[in-house]
Parts: C-alpha cells; structure tokens; sequence
C-alpha cells in the first residue's frame, strides 16, 4: 500500500513518520518543510492543502491507496482568528475531498478531536451529542461532515483526546511554536524551576481543575496503523482514541512533582473561554473493531517520557517557547 501523511510535519505527523519508518511506500505532505530532529528524508512534498491545482498535482504523482489526513490548525485558543481554523481545517479537506473524487482514491483516515462533543459528566461514546464550544471544535466537525457526506470514499474518523508523550526511538514529540498544552509546558517549566499556570479552579470535577483524558502519542500512532489495515476492508468508521480513564490539571502536576522529586510552584488563572470541564471517552468500539487498546497511557509514563523529550530539547539547544498562560 501507498500511504500518504498530510501535516507531516506537526506532532503527532513526525511521531507517526517515525513509527512507520519501516514502511516501504510511505509519503508526505505539509505547508512546512520538516523539523530538524524529524526523521523524514525523501518522499516529501511542500504544499498547502488550500492550493488546489498544486495538491492535485502531487497526489496524482503519487497515486496513494490510503490518505492519514493529519494537517489542521490544531490549538483550541479563542485568541485564534476563526477564519484560520476554517482556512486550515474545513477548506483544505474540502480541496482534498475533491482531489479524492477526482483521482479515484477512495481512502482516509482523519484525525479529528474530542472538542466536537458536547459536555457531559460521563465517559464520551461515539454517538454523544456534538455540540463544540470552541471555533477549532466546530471547524473539526465541519471538516467531519464534508468526509462522511461523501459516498465515494471509505472513511475512518479517530476523535483524539489528549494526545502527549513522545517516541522514545530517535525521541520524536510536541514543538509547537509556542507551546499550549498542559504537559509539555508544564514539564519543561517544572524543569527550568519556573511556577505553573492553569486555567480555572473551580470547576465542578474532583478538585475543582479541568479533567482530561490523556493518551500517549505512541498508542495514537498504534491506532492509526490498525486503521490502515482495517479500512482496506471498504469500512467505515468513527472511534474515540483516548485512554478511557480521565486527570485532573491538578494530578498533572502532583504526578510530575513526584516524578522530578521537586515542589511546584502552581498559580491558578481565570477560566478560558472554549475550555470543557470534563473531557473523558470510553473506547469500547475501539477496541473491539480495532482490536486496539492504550499500552503507554498511564500518566506518569507520558510525564517521563516528555521528561526524556524535554531535556533532548535544552541539550540540542532547540529553544522551546511558550505563551505565558497554557491549556
């Protein structure tokens, strides 16, 4: 099989280049040439999903049999102008969709997110309702419908929870320029002896901090494999991808002080507009089509091996930035 990664280049797109590097026929494209510690050295195209002529153009040459469409404005940041995540997550599967119909391919896998469903208490399933309150949220599902309103493709739409770890082989992980999410910034400030910021204290969860459920890069990129085989089986498919088990903020924090044998400064900011309290799936279908289940999810295994990627980071000077305030 050809197998082509759009947004190569992102997270969880170098993760998974680097877990597939065995494949023989694996090809990528991204608007953004590759980072330096990316293991990605042939078969890559530069190109920007909403340049229609020119993404024709290269999936043409390529003639892939399955598409694993990563590429999209993933930062739930209402400070982000809407037209952006539309730009980036609706109108470029738009274009892709349609080079789809065009050359006959008939294969996608598509990372979309947990910030499609609606908030509730309990453990998400696929068939909750939708109804995302933050503009990445809603672009996610927009971009969900213009797949499965398609009668010429088989589709298979992995709703990502929280996705955070790195590949311990050739250390691939997050450098987002600047860095959002909770982990990351926490592990790297909690390193650097800097205070940590959350958002909100008193939700109504356990401890008053948002409760996510985090899932290890390296059980994502599991997951995603598994769809490759399943999905030449012209199926279709929706699945939660997630650990099945939630974290308080606050536990975040707790688990890495211990980790690191260090106390950490915590200093509680207000709530941010787009922020859910509880965000927790169940992954039963998962599972049981997939024959899939989360190996490396357990939260401190992600705290050290982000440890592990942190300090690759300082050691090879590639300065991590980060905003002020963080998810």
């Amino acid at each position: 099989m050809k197998i082509l990664i759009t947004g190569c280049s992102g997270y969880i797109g170098s993760s998974l280049s680097n877990y597939l590097n065995k494949t023989k026929k694996l090809f990528f494209l991204d608007k953004d040439f590759p980072k330096k510690f990316t293991k990605i050295k042939k078969n890559f195209f530069k190109c920007n999903l909403n340049n229609f002529k020119k993404t024709k153009a290269i999936i043409e040459k390529i003639k892939p049999d399955v598409i694993v469409h990563l590429a999209a404005k993933s930062t739930v940041n209402e400070k982000i102008k809407k037209s952006d995540y539309f730009s980036n997550n609706i109108i470029a599967t738009k274009n892709l969709i349609k080079v789809m119909n065009n050359l006959n391919i008939r294969n996608i896998i598509f990372s979309s997110t947990a910030a499609v469903y609606d908030k509730s208490g309990k453990l998400l399933k696929e068939n909750h309702r939708l109804k995302p309150i933050s503009n990445y949220g809603k672009s996610k599902l927009l971009a969900e419908k213009e797949i499965i309103g398609n009668k010429k493709i088989n589709f298979i739409i992995l709703r990502f929870f929280n996705v955070a770890g790195s590949i311990n082989k050739n250390l691939i992980g997050e450098f987002h320029d600047p860095e959002t999410h909770l982990i990351p910034v926490s592990v790297f400030r909690a390193l650097n002896n800097d205070s940590i910021n959350i958002f909100g204290s008193n939700y109504k969860t356990t401890d008053g901090t948002c409760i996510r459920d985090y899932v290890h890069v390296k059980d994502i990129c599991s997951a995603i494999k598994k769809s490759i085989y399943y999905i030449k089986k012209n199926r279709s498919l929706i699945l939660n991808i997630g650990s099945g088990s939630g974290t308080s903020n606050k536990k975040v924090i707790s688990s890495l002080s211990k980790i690191i044998r260090k106390k950490i400064e915590t200093i509680f900011l207000n709530k941010r507009k787009g922020d859910q309290p509880i965000l927790v799936c169940n992954i039963d279908k998962a599972k049981k089509s997939l024959n899939w289940k989360p190996k490396f999810s357990k939260i401190d295994n992600i705290l050290k091996d982000e440890i592990k990627w942190s300090k690759f980071l300082t050691k090879n000077k590639l300065e991590r930035k980060y905003l002020s305030v963080q998810k």
